[in-house]
């Protein structure tokens, strides 16, 4: 029978045992957060794998502990920025999410100018060694507010396997692709559902201007096979020779053409204009593993980092199982791994006088995603034949003019960004009028040859 004494000890051990678990479980808890960050981005499976895996490999060595990334995935860039403004709304301290990564620079310029970004300079090592300005564009924010992961450009997939049999040009410049020989032979995509393609055709606004851009861009549009809702769609359908011209962001080029081989397809960066700019990386304001989202930021912006984007699957410093071609930020890398690397463009040697304006893309970027849509996308079935009319005429100026007519000026179209959009029923109304506009002027052509050789 156990004494009074025994069975005070008994239950203070018991006690002093559960006492140490639940302290072992805060103390693991604590080494468990400080091990977490949580990423919201537009990315694929593929690069979150490889950043994950390599970002775990080089905490462990810097830092003695393996760390873990929680992503978050709510959509493209435009999605993803909007779920962060709205979350800020009602959390203004903060969303519980550490570091936004992904997508062009528009999201990134509209959280800082909001003060949803949290400042972050990185070490010597790594900031130094970051490129400054790419063809005139800023690769990352002088506030230190954001900075470009890697870099973006655009440009034209040729199949130019098919071209050789269907005896089609190559094309070196995007005017090209409005060639009358090349009608269904082109691929593009829906900028309503594809970031990417409407960053492509509000660069044809701003280096051609918003009469001249929408004249080119609807006469391109005439040779379009049809618009895809993911731009890496319009890439594979070059690989299957379904196009044998495609709109196509570079690392979805370079990915086919790996694929393929370079004998039988090429990645063309257009003579009359090139884009390069920044794919964003952030922290977010009021991140809640403030310490390791900032070591992530160094991760990606260092040199192994940024190795991942460049190198083959299985090389010793790159991607374990997925090639990601993506092009660096870091300069010096592109003649450390001259010849390992599938990526054949240096954006820091690329001379072209075209500059992108992030900013006037931001003002107006609704507006010219839902009037592309309506005018070109909803229509393509009328403009399509409108445009063949046009061809048989000769193609005349005052055709074409009216061909790639639309109903406001590039100053109406930032007064109706900052004003009436905002309205979901004027929203609503003014799409089905632009829609309504353009199918009687598409039928109009088609129907009446003289409309096309009338002055317009």
């Amino acid at each position: 029978m156990k004494t009074t004494d025994e069975v005070a000890q008994r239950t203070w051990a018991r006690k002093l045992r559960a006492y140490l678990r639940v302290f072992a479980l805060f103390v693991g808890g604590l080494s468990h957060a400080e091990s977490v960050v949580v990423v919201l981005t537009p990315h694929p499976e593929e690069i979150r794998q490889e950043f994950e895996a390599g970002f775990n490999k080089w905490h462990q060595a810097r830092h003695g502990e393996p760390v873990r990334i929680e992503w978050r995935d709510v959509g493209g860039s435009g999605e993803a920025q909007r779920f962060v403004e709205s979350e800020f709304a009602s959390k203004p301290t903060g969303i519980g999410i550490d570091v936004f990564f992904g997508g062009g620079p528009e999201p990134f310029l509209a959280l800082g100018d909001r003060k949803l970004v949290e400042i972050h300079r990185p070490p010597a090592e790594v900031f130094d060694g970051l490129g400054r300005q790419a063809n005139g564009a800023e690769v990352f924010d002088p506030g230190l507010g954001w900075f470009g992961a890697c870099l973006s450009s655009f440009g034209i997939l040729e199949n130019t396997r098919v071209q050789r049999l269907v005896g089609l040009p190559l094309v070196e410049r995007w005017d090209q692709l409005a060639d009358p020989r090349l009608v269904g032979w082109v691929g593009a995509g829906d900028p309503r559902l594809s970031g990417t393609m409407n960053n492509m055709y509000e660069a044809f606004l701003q280096a051609y201007g918003w009469e001249k851009g929408w004249e080119l861009l609807t006469q391109i549009a005439g040779n379009v096979r049809q618009f895809d809702r993911l731009s890496s769609s319009t890439a594979k359908e070059a690989l299957l020779g379904q196009v044998a011209y495609a709109f196509c962001i570079d690392y979805y080029g370079f990915i086919q053409i790996e694929a393929s081989g370079s004998t039988n397809m090429t990645f063309v960066l257009p003579k009359d204009f090139v884009s390069i700019s920044p794919d964003g990386i952030a922290i977010l304001k009021g991140a809640p593993h403030r310490e390791v989202a900032g070591r992530l930021l160094d991760f990606v912006l260092g040199d192994a980092g940024q190795a991942l984007w460049m190198l083959p699957a299985g090389h010793p410093d790159g991607p374990r199982r997925h090639s990601l071609v993506r092009l660096p930020v870091r300069p010096s890398l592109y003649q450390k791994y001259a010849g390992q690397s599938p990526i054949p463009v240096n954006p820091f040697t690329v001379e072209s006088e075209f500059r992108y304006n992030a900013r006037i893309a931001r003002a107006r970027r609704d507006i010219v995603r839902n009037l592309f849509g309506s005018l070109i996308v909803d229509c393509h079935s009328d403009l399509v034949p409108a445009w063949r009319r046009v061809i048989a005429a000769g193609s005349p100026g005052a055709a074409v003019r009216l061909l790639g007519s639309v109903p406001m000026t590039e100053a109406e179209a930032l007064a109706l960004a900052k004003g009436e959009w905002s309205q979901a029923e004027a929203r609503n109304r003014l799409k089905a009028g632009w829609q309504a506009w353009a199918q009687d002027k598409y039928r109009r052509i088609a129907r009446d040859p003289k409309v096309v050789l009338q002055e317009h």
